[in-house]
């Protein structure tokens, strides 16, 4: 049932059972009193209404209907009928409420840091969907919402030009993957589908018209400047414009994400630089490993020798000796010298293989490791700071 067919109903039940005539907009506030609100302006903007078991049932007692039916014109004895006709009538179709907190909980919780194993990956596995925390324990899960024919037609009805968070948690709620239409297609050209193919074609039926309102609200959303809606549908319809505008808003944001999409290397670094503050440890690799020093210093205090290795050629590289002997000290504190050799050979194939080499058995064999690094002399008192800063670093690891 819809909102609009229930005020209908009920305006027909409280003319019937209770003998009185009832306005439909009075219907609207009796159901906010039933609910423990003052009006249903005051409901709306907490709750919206729902059935089919999900929710919570009405926290408003019969003198709260009563009352509010008194207040709206009805003499005492006709406000007792129809207040309760009206609780009759919503236990009877299992009316109940979900507060607009918890569907954003379950819907658009914060976005939550993560890490990807690569920055640079294709699409596939990388979660185009705003990344959502799991549920409350306390809220309805997002198939029961799905489930509610009353909640859908009440956030329909919310959403409009001027409430864009509106669309974007229909959207959140809509969300799904583009469905196939091939057997679909195929079936209207007579082909005969096996009873598999005839349950994927109802999947496609069903979750079609799902999909174009999850466009039509993210767009909506997005337009209405939300900027998680932007980047979402800028991602998932590969529309750049949506990924620009994402840029240019401002709003709460999956900053790993926009590092991916961004336009420019610029942006990209920026977006880097956010998501590592975030706390994500994929962005703050990816800025060290470009050698952003704020990256690089929180990077060493996890680092591996490899990475040390890395970050002490990079130094060399940008002509910064002190920083290269910065990682050799830090290395040294771990019990390893990036001076020394780790060349070395090893067996390449055969039951010994990737052993050291031993010449008493033979056969092929391959060099692996790295040259020492050779770091340039500093005097006595040059080596202090990246003796202190490497000490600085380890005892933060510590």
């Amino acid at each position: 049932m819809t909102l609009k067919e229930l005020a209908h109903l009920a305006q027909q039940t409280l003319h019937t059972r209770a003998g009185c005539p009832v306005k439909r907009s009075h219907v609207h506030e009796l159901l906010a009193a039933a609910f423990g609100h003052r009006s249903w302006a005051a409901f709306l903007s907490d709750s919206v209404l729902a059935d089919s078991g999900v929710g919570a049932a009405p926290t408003g007692g019969l003198p709260d209907l009563i009352g509010r039916a008194v207040q709206l014109g009805y003499e005492q004895q006709a406000a007792a009928s129809v207040a309760t006709t009206l609780q009759a009538l919503i236990a009877e179709h299992r009316l109940s409420a979900v507060s607009l907190a918890d569907l954003r909980a379950t819907l658009l919780p914060a976005a939550q840091v993560a890490d990807r194993d690569d920055l640079d990956d294709d699409d596939e596995g990388w979660g185009d969907e705003p990344l959502r925390a799991a549920p409350p324990a306390s809220g309805p899960a997002r198939e029961q919402l799905m489930g509610s024919p009353m909640l859908l037609s009440s956030l329909e009805q919310a959403a409009g030009p001027a409430n864009p968070q509106g669309h974007f948690l229909l959207a959140a709620l809509y969300r799904c993957g583009r469905p196939n239409p091939y057997l679909y297609e195929e079936s209207l050209k007579g082909r005969v589908l096996t009873a598999i193919e005839r349950g994927w074609v109802d999947d496609y039926l069903r979750l079609e018209p799902q999909y174009r309102k999850y466009e039509a609200h993210l767009k909506a959303a997005a337009l209405g400047g939300v900027r998680a809606a932007a980047l979402e549908y800028g991602t998932a319809f590969e529309n750049p414009e949506f990924i620009a505008l994402a840029e240019r808003l401002t709003g709460e944001i999956d900053a790993l994400k926009m590092a991916r999409h961004a336009s420019s290397d610029e942006a990209r670094a920026r977006w880097l630089r956010a998501a590592a503050e975030q706390g994500s440890r994929t962005a703050m690799e990816a800025l060290a490993s470009e050698g952003d020093p704020w990256a690089e210093d929180r990077v060493a205090e996890w680092a591996d020798d490899h990475w040390l290795r890395s970050a002490a050629e990079r130094a060399l590289d940008a002509g910064n000796v002190v920083r290269a002997w910065t990682w050799q000290y830090l290395a040294m504190e771990q019990g390893v010298d990036l001076t020394r050799s780790t060349m070395a050979a090893y067996h390449d194939g055969g039951e010994r293989d990737g052993q050291f080499y031993d010449s008493d058995f033979g056969g092929p064999l391959y060099a692996g490791g790295d040259e020492g690094l050779v770091l340039p002399d500093l005097d006595a008192f040059s080596h202090e700071v990246p003796k202190a800063k490497a000490e600085a670093i380890f005892s933060r690891a510590r």
